[in-house]
């Protein structure tokens, strides 16, 4: 005899039921806190109970969900997972309804009317700890942006005339941020000789002595006559020579990171079909895989579509219906903006790529007079279908 115990999931609590495939609810709906006694408590009572075939059964609820599901799963229950928006004929019922008691109802229903069939293969580790990477990626290069922002910004008031040396991007190389690390002015570095200057720039990077010879001269020379905004005993002088630290470490972690988690993904029988998509590179394929897990697991790319909230909203007004309005945004927001990305990219890069189907869908996109954003949208869409194929067929992408 199946069971199943509902959970339905809110911030640091639970609303619970535990029945069975017949109808007969063994522990009725109540609410237990998300700590070691309530959980604890409630194992004892659904152990006692000495059921074979039992399934933890509840729906991602960004990050609240997580407490419930690690505890069942290193217990040893069968802890399935579900995200709402995949599921086919309760869209509206799991997506918006929140009435306690009632949902944990629905819930158990829908497990039992074998709706999220496609669901019931146990998420792996793989997925779980690959998202776990790939967000932390996330967030340390959005982290990065705001330190360059404000590394540039103590720069140009410490020691403005160095931009004219390390210019673009290269203001943010080891060589430079060691350098200002060790020398945050313009100052200090006037007061400094030659030598001293030298040896800190050819440590980091021990190629070309007559070269970092001539860059510390040419350092020495604009030090002399630069005129910060501050002098060198300003607290903002400290302030560069920490950020330049932090910008070398957090770069360091982006790094490994980076290199950690594309190791992890190549583990996946999808990395290599998804890579071979013309624009999609080996970070992005590893950030759609963290994000999607197993796209094999929907049942169609419709599914797919709305867990990446990519599906457009249903506009009623009387008898008219209108399924062509703004796309929903109620699915992951990270997969959205991965493909968008991806989508920039085959339009800025898909005329070296002749054919390639999303490149001229946007182009008859463009040619019907819609918004740019609008085509990159409608280019996801396409491009998640693609990959869906890709994936369930086991091929690799092809220009017809």
């Amino acid at each position: 005899m199946k069971s199943v115990l509902s959970v339905d999931v809110a911030k640091g609590k639970s609303m619970i039921m535990l029945s069975t495939e017949y109808g007969e609810v063994l522990i009725e709906p109540k609410e237990i806190k998300h700590n070691f006694r309530d959980f604890n408590e409630l194992k004892d009572k659904i152990e006692s109970f000495n059921l074979e075939d039992l399934t933890i059964f509840m729906e991602s609820t960004g990050i609240y969900h997580l407490p419930v599901e690690r505890y069942f799963k290193e217990n040893n229950f069968n802890t399935l997972v579900i995200n709402s928006l995949t599921t086919k004929n309760n869209y509206d019922t799991l997506r918006k309804t929140k009435t306690d008691t009632k949902d944990c109802m629905r819930l158990a229903k829908l497990f039992f009317v074998n709706e999220v069939e496609y669901h019931k293969k146990k998420k792996k580790d793989l997925y779980a700890n690959l998202k776990a990477m790939t967000r932390q990626y996330f967030y340390l290069t959005q982290l990065n942006v705001s330190c360059k922002n404000r590394y540039k910004r103590l720069i140009n008031i410490c020691f403005p005339e160095f931009e004219e040396i390390f210019k673009g991007s290269r203001i943010y190389e080891e060589t430079a941020l060691n350098f200002i690390k060790t020398f945050p002015h313009a100052y200090i570095v006037k007061e400094k000789r030659i030598d001293s200057l030298y040896n800190n720039l050819y440590k980091t990077n021990f190629i070309h002595d007559y070269y970092y010879k001539r860059l510390a001269n040419k350092i020495k020379d604009i030090a002399v006559n630069s005129y910060p905004g501050v002098d060198k005993d300003h607290s903002d002088v400290k302030n560069l020579s920490d950020m330049a630290a932090i910008l070398q470490e957090n770069i360091k972690t982006i790094n490994e990171l980076k290199e950690k988690m594309i190791k992890t993904a190549k583990e996946s029988p999808y990395f290599d079909i998804i890579n071979s998509f013309y624009g999609i590179g080996e970070v992005l394929t590893t950030e759609l895989l963290g994000e999607l897990g197993d796209i094999t697991r929907f049942d169609n790319h419709r599914q797919l579509i709305a867990f990446c909230g990519l599906d457009p909203t249903i506009i009623q007004s009387g008898k008219s219906i209108n399924v062509h309005g703004t796309i929903s945004k109620r699915g992951n927001k990270y997969a959205r903006w991965i493909l968008f990305n991806i989508s920039q990219i085959v339009v800025k890069l898909g005329h070296q790529c002749p054919g390639h189907p999303v490149y001229d869908y946007y182009l008859t996109k463009k040619a019907e007079g819609k918004h740019y954003y609008e085509n990159l949208t409608a280019c996801s869409t396409k491009i998640l279908r693609m990959l869906y194929t890709m994936c369930k067929n086991n091929t690799t992408f092809k220009i017809n």
